[in-house]
């Protein structure tokens, strides 16, 4: 195993660390939405 294959390996592991960061941004974003849809009906139903 030379030092090229060793980076190789690296850069994928970076890409999927990204990859799996921004899924649990949109994971938390969609969850918030739905919490905040929630809420808003809630305070509908009030009036």
């Amino acid at each position: 195993m030379n030092s090229d294959s060793a980076f190789n390996y690296f850069e994928i592991l970076m890409l999927g660390m990204f990859v799996a960061g921004w899924a649990v941004l949109e994971w938390q974003g969609r969850r918030l939405d739905r919490k905040r849809e929630a809420e808003k009906g809630k305070q509908e139903e009030r009036r």
